[in-house]
C-alpha cells in the first residue's frame, strides 16, 4: 500500500470516528501519523525516480509575496496592474502554466510578487503541479489568496485545506512549546498552566507512535494534539495571509460590505482597479516592514532612499543592512523619530527602530601616530566642539606648564587617605634615599644625620619630574579639607610646589554597613611647580573642576566612586602585608586594577604630551580641556613664543563682522577631527569658511545668526584651529611678521616646499620685506594658474604666522597757532565755569564771513524767538551766533528769500564739526580749500569721530558704507590736518601684543 492509500485510509477512519472522551487519545494517534505520511509524500526519502521541473525564481527585493488561488480568479491581472511585468491573461483557464515575477515599488521598498499557476483541488498529493507550487509559496512572506467574490468561502475552505496538508498554517501564530529529543531519561512532561486541550498521556503516545522514548516537552500555553505534532514534526511554515475577493463589480453592495468586514480581507476589482491603494498599504501592513532613513554627520537626513526592514528591528540589524562590518567598528547610534524618547537620542545596538526613523551610526576610528586627538570647545552653550590636530612646533622647555603629578585624596569616616598618585615614586629611589642615610641605632638623634636630611629634601622634584619629599599621610592631610572648603578652588604653594585642585562633597545616600568606610569628600589635585603662572593654575583649575563634577555625577549615577576606591584601599591592604624586601609600588598595581587610575594617567600624559585631553570617565562622562600655551606657540630662534589665554580674549572680544576666518589645518582634517555628535552649525560653517570672506558673509552663507559665527570662530581661535584676518583683496598690505622663524634649517622650509614643488620659502618672503600690496606682489602679466598660486602661497605664509597684515589708521593732528591755542585754552576754562565766551568781532563773524563767502541772512527761527525769554541781545560778541541759531526745517529767511540747499549742507557740516572738535581747530578745518565744498566737509564732518587712530580704513569702510576710494579721496583733500600710520589690527595680534 502506497503512501497516498494510507492517507486515505486514515482520512476515511478520522472521518467515522466519533469525537468524545474515549476516541480522543485514538483521534490524536490517527493525525500524527497523517501529518507524517504527508511530510513523507512532499518530501520522499526514497532515492529512485527523476527529479520534477519546479519554478526557478530567484528571490530578490525586500519581501515576497505569492499569489495563490483557483484559475481565472484574477491573479495574472492583478500582476499587469500593480508591476510594469505583463503575464498573459485569458476567459480560460491554466492561462499561466508557470511563475511570473513581478515587483511592487511601494513606500521606498521593492516587493517582489509571484502570479502561481492556478491550483486544484488535491494539489498537495501532487495534482495539477502543486507541489511546485506550493513549494514557492512556503518561500514567500506573505500569500495573497486570489478568491473569487461571488465563489469566496468555498475556494477559501479548500484552499486553506489544501495549504494546511502541507503544513503551511495561515494567519498563525507559532506554538510556545518547547521540545528537545534526549539521548536517554524518558519522556520529562511539564506544563506552565492548566491544559483544556491535550494531555500528558496524549503527548506519551504520540512520541511513542513517531518512536521517540527520550525527550523533553514543556507546554508554555494551552495548545492541542495537532499543533504539538506541528512542533514535533518541525516543518510546519507560519506566514501571514490576506485574502482578496476580486470582481465585487459582480456581487451586491451589501455582499462587499459583508466580505471587507472579514478579518484579513480586502474587496478589489482588477479590471476597474478599484480599492487597489488600499490593498497596498494593507499588504505593507502584513509584512510588517518599516522604512529607516539614514543620516550622515552634518547633513539632512536621505529621505529619498532608506533602509527596508522588518518591525521589531534594532539598531542592529540596521548596522547588518548598511554594511556586516560596520558592527566591528560601531560606537553608538543617534536617533530621531518615534522610538526616541528625545530627539537625538543616543541608543546602543539593542534599541528597536520604529517606521520612519532616522538613524547616524557613529563609529570608532582607530587612532594612528598621526591621528589627531579630538577636543571640545571650552564654553558650555556649544554642544560638542571640536578635535584637536595639533599643527604647531612646540617647544622643549614645558617644565611649568606641565604638571608634576596627578593625586587622588578622599575624606571620610576614616580620616584622610591618599589613593593614588601618578607618576609614582618609584622604589628605587626610596632605597636610594634611605641607604644613603643609613639607620640610626640610637634613640637620640644625631646632628650629622638631621643636616644630611634637610639637605636632601630641599628640592622636592627631581630630575626625572618626580615629586618627591612628601609621604602619603602627610599629603593626604595636606589636600583632604573640610566640608566648608568644598566646591571651592584649592590652592595651595609649599616650597617649589603648587597644589591645585577642586574638592567636592559626595552625596551620602547609599547606605553602608557598620564600620565601613563612608567617603564624603574627594579631592583630584595636580601638582605643578611653583613658577607656574596664574594663567596657568587657572586652567588647571578648570580641569579639576570638569574631572570633579564629572566623577560626582558617575558616583551618584552608579556609585564609581566608591568602587574604584574599595578596590585602591583593597590593593594597598595587600601589599602591606607583603613581605619587608618587596619593592613594588601599590600604585603601579592599583593602575591595573583600576579604570579611575587609567583615566587619571591618561589625563596626565595627555597634558605632558600635547596639552589636549579628551577622555571619557567611567566610559560614559566625556572631559575635554586644552592648556593654550601647548597649543599656540611659535618657534622662535631663541625661544619659543607662547600666547597666554588673558591675550587670546582680548583678540577675540576686538572680532568684528568685516573680520575674515582663515583655517590653520586642511578642510577634510578638521571635519574628521570633529565629535560624532558635533553641532551642525559648526560643520556648515567649516565648509563656507574662506579667506576670501568676511564673517558676515559667512553667517549668510552658513544660515547662522552673527552671533553664533562670533561664537563658533572664537572656539576655532581657541583651540589653535583658525585665526583672525582681513579678508583676502588686492589692497591689503602685508609684511614679514617680527616673530618668523626665517632660518635655513627651519622645518618649514621643507613643508612649503612640499607643497608648493619649484618655490623657495626665502624667495617669497623677500618680497614682503617692506609692507606690500597684495596686488603688487602679483604679475599681472602671468598665467591666472599661476596667480591663484600666489594668493595661496600668501595664505600658507599666513596660516604660518609667517606675514602679517598692516592697516591704516588716521589721526586728526591740525596745526593750530600758539596765540590761536592760547585764547582756545582760556575759552575752554570759561566755557568749563558756565560763562559765555567772548569773541572779538575780527575773530568770529567776519572771518566766518570770509570762508563761507556768503552774506548774512538771518534765520527766521531769530525773528519767532524775539520775544521768548530766551532771546538773546545782539552783542558785539553774539553777532555770529545767528549763523547757528537755524531751525532744518526752514525754507524762507526773514527778507523772504530761499534758503539754498548750499546753505543748508554748510550748517549740517557745521553742526556736526560743532559738537565734535574746538572752535579753533573748526576754524582750521573751514581754512582748508576742501571746506569750501558742503559735500566733503559734510563727510568729514561725519568720519571725524573715526580720525582717533583707533579706527583703521576697512573699519571706517565698514560703518559707514563707504568705498575706499571715496574715503581716500577725504583724507588726501584734508591732509594738512590728517596724519595717517599703520600697524596691525588688534584682534589678529595674539603673538604681537
Amino acid at each position: 500500500m502506497g503512501i497516498v492509500d494510507k492517507i486515505q485510509e486514515i482520512e476515511k477512519e478520522i472521518a467515522r470516528t466519533q469525537k468524545n472522551k474515549a476516541t480522543e487519545y485514538h483521534l490524536g494517534l490517527l493525525k500524527a501519523k497523517l501529518a507524517r505520511y504527508r511530510q513523507q509524500l512532499l518530501e520522499p526519502t526514497g532515492k529512485s525516480g527523476a527529479k520534477g521541473e519546479g519554478f526557478d525564481v530567484m528571490k530578490s527585493g525586500d519581501a515576497r509575496v505569492a499569489l495563490i488561488g483557483f484559475p481565472s480568479v484574477g491573479k495574472s491581472t492583478l500582476l499587469n496592474t500593480l508591476t510594469e511585468t505583463h503575464s498573459e491573461s485569458a476567459s480560460y483557464e491554466f492561462t499561466t502554466l508557470t511563475c511570473i515575477p513581478g515587483v511592487i515599488q511601494h513606500n521606498g521598498a521593492n516587493i517582489q510578487l509571484l502570479d502561481l499557476p492556478g491550483i486544484i483541488e488535491g494539489a498537495s498529493q501532487g495534482k495539477g503541479r502543486g507541489r511546485q507550487v506550493i513549494a514557492v509559496a512556503k518561500t514567500a512572506d506573505l500569500v495573497i489568496m486570489m478568491l473569487d467574490a461571488m465563489k469566496g468561502e468555498k475556494q477559501k475552505e479548500l484552499l486553506t485545506e489544501e495549504l494546511e496538508s502541507v503544513g503551511i498554517r495561515l494567519n498563525q501564530r507559532r506554538p510556545n512549546i518547547y521540545y528537545k529529543q534526549k539521548k536517554g531519561g524518558g519522556v520529562s512532561f511539564n506544563s506552565t498552566l492548566p491544559l483544556t486541550k491535550c494531555s500528558e498521556k496524549m503527548v506519551q503516545l504520540i512520541l511513542h507512535d513517531c518512536k521517540i522514548f527520550n525527550a523533553e516537552v514543556l507546554f508554555r500555553e494551552d495548545c492541542t494534539s495537532d499543533q504539538f505534532v506541528d512542533v514535533l514534526l518541525g516543518t510546519r511554515v507560519y506566514m501571514p495571509c490576506l485574502y482578496v475577493y476580486n470582481k465585487i463589480d459582480q456581487i451586491s453592495i451589501e455582499e462587499v460590505d459583508r466580505l471587507a468586514r472579514k478579518p484579513h480581507s480586502v474587496v478589489v476589482s482588477c479590471n476597474m482597479k478599484l480599492n487597489l491603494d488600499y490593498l497596498l498599504d494593507v499588504m505593507w501592513k502584513h509584512l510588517a516592514l518599516v522604512r529607516v532613513y539614514t543620516k550622515k554627520r552634518g547633513e539632512r537626513p536621505d529621505f529619498e532612499g532608506g533602509l527596508i526592514l522588518r518591525r521589531g528591528c534594532t539598531v542592529e540589524h540596521v548596522c547588518h543592512a548598511i554594511h556586516r562590518t560596520i558592527l566591528d567598528c560601531f560606537r553608538y547610534a543617534l536617533v530621531w523619530g518615534q522610538s526616541a524618547k528625545y530627539s537625538p537620542q543616543r541608543v546602543g545596538l539593542q534599541h528597536h527602530m520604529c517606521h520612519d526613523d532616522v538613524i547616524q551610526i557613529i563609529k570608532n576610528h582607530k587612532l594612528f601616530p598621526s591621528t589627531p586627538r579630538r577636543f571640545l570647545p571650552p564654553a558650555t552653550h556649544i554642544n560638542r566642539g571640536l578635535h584637536s590636530c595639533n599643527y604647531c612646533f612646540f617647544s622643549s622647555d614645558m617644565s611649568d606648564i606641565d604638571p608634576v603629578a596627578v593625586i587622588l585624596v578622599t575624606s571620610g569616616t576614616r580620616g584622610d587617605r591618599l589613593h593614588f598618585r601618578y607618576p609614582y615614586e618609584t622604589p628605587d629611589i626610596e632605597q636610594i634615599s634611605a641607604k644613603a642615610f643609613g639607620r640610626n641605632p640610637y634613640g637620640v638623634k644625631v646632628a650629622e644625620d638631621c643636616q644630611t636630611l634637610k639637605g636632601s629634601v630641599a628640592n622636592n622634584i627631581t630630575k626625572e619630574g618626580v615629586l618627591v619629599g612628601f609621604s602619603s599621610d602627610i599629603i593626604a592631610h595636606l589636600l583632604g579639607v573640610k566640608s566648608s572648603l568644598c566646591s571651592k578652588k584649592f590652592d595651595l604653594k609649599i616650597d617649589d610646589v603648587r597644589f591645585v585642585g577642586f574638592p567636592i562633597l559626595v552625596d551620602s545616600n547609599k547606605q553602608t554597613a557598620t564600620g565601613a568606610h563612608q567617603i564624603l569628600s574627594f579631592n583630584v589635585v595636580f601638582v605643578l611647580k611653583s613658577s607656574a603662572s596664574n594663567s596657568v593654575v587657572a586652567c588647571y583649575h578648570d580641569l579639576t573642576k570638569q574631572l570633579s563634577v564629572a566623577i560626582k555625577h558617575e558616583e551618584k549615577r552608579c556609585h564609581f566612586l566608591s568602587s574604584q576606591v574599595k578596590v585602591m584601599i583593597s590593593v594597598h591592604d595587600d601589599m602591606a602585608t607583603m613581605p619587608e624586601d618587596s619593592i613594588e609600588s601599590p600604585f603601579k598595581c592599583i593602575l591595573q586594577k583600576s579604570q579611575l587610575a587609567r583615566d587619571l594617567k591618561t589625563i596626565y600624559d595627555s597634558l605632558c604630551d600635547t596639552g589636549v585631553v579628551h577622555l571619557h570617565i567611567n566610559r560614559w562622562v566625556e572631559i575635554s580641556f586644552c592648556l593654550p600655551h601647548k597649543i599656540h606657540i611659535i618657534p622662535s630662534d631663541n625661544r619659543d613664543i607662547r600666547a597666554e589665554p588673558e591675550t587670546i580674549q582680548k583678540c577675540l572680544a576686538a572680532l568684528r563682522p568685516y573680520h575674515g576666518m582663515l583655517l590653520l589645518v586642511e578642510e577634510q582634517a578638521l571635519m574628521e577631527s570633529l565629535p560624532y555628535d558635533c553641532t551642525p552649525a559648526l560643520i556648515r560653517l567649516i565648509r563656507v569658511a574662506s579667506p576670501l570672506r568676511s564673517l558676515q558673509t559667512l553667517a549668510l552663507e552658513a544660515d547662522l545668526s552673527l552671533s553664533q559665527v562670533f561664537q563658533l570662530v572664537s572656539h576655532l581661535v581657541y583651540w589653535a584651529k583658525a585665526t583672525v584676518i582681513y579678508p583676502l583683496c588686492e589692497t591689503n598690505v602685508y609684511v614679514i611678521s617680527p616673530q618668523a622663524n626665517i632660518l635655513v634649517n627651519s622645518q618649514l622650509v621643507g613643508a612649503f616646499v612640499k607643497h608648493f614643488p619649484g618655490k623657495s620659502l626665502h624667495a617669497e618672503l623677500s618680497e614682503f620685506s617692506f609692507p606690500t600690496h597684495l596686488r603688487e606682489a602679483k604679475d599681472i602679466l602671468d598665467h591666472p594658474r599661476q596667480q591663484d598660486q600666489k594668493v595661496r602661497m600668501v595664505v600658507w605664509l599666513l596660516q604660518h604666522r609667517l606675514l602679517m597684515q598692516l592697516h591704516t589708521y588716521v589721526f586728526f593732528v591740525p596745526s593750530v597757532p600758539r596765540r590761536k591755542k592760547k585764547i582756545s585754552d582760556e575759552l575752554l576754562k570759561h566755557t568749563s565755569s558756565g560763562s559765555m565766551p567772548i569773541v572779538p568781532e575780527e575773530d568770529g563773524t567776519e572771518n566766518i564771513d570770509r570762508l563761507l563767502n556768503l552774506p548774512r541772512v538771518p534765520s527766521s527761527s531769530d525773528v519767532a524767538s524775539v520775544n521768548s525769554d530766551e532771546s538773546v541781545n545782539q552783542g558785539p560778541g553774539t553777532t555770529y551766533t545767528h549763523l547757528f541759531s537755524k531751525s532744518p526745517s526752514s525754507e524762507i529767511a526773514s527778507d523772504s528769500s530761499l534758503i539754498s540747499e548750499d546753505l543748508k549742507a554748510m550748517w549740517t557740516a557745521q553742526d556736526l564739526l560743532a559738537f565734535n572738535i574746538s572752535r579753533e581747530e573748526r576754524e582750521i578745518v573751514l581754512n582748508i580749500p576742501a571746506a569750501k565744498s558742503p559735500e566733503d566737509l559734510r563727510l568729514f564732518g561725519c568720519l571725524y569721530p573715526y580720525f582717533s587712530g583707533k579706527h583703521h580704513l576697512e573699519e571706517i569702510m565698514y560703518y559707514e558704507n563707504l568705498h575706499r576710494s571715496q574715503l581716500l579721496m577725504v583724507i588726501d583733500k584734508f591732509r594738512e590736518v590728517l596724519v595717517t600710520c599703520t600697524h596691525q589690527d588688534p584682534a589678529t595680534t595674539i603673538f604681537d601684543r
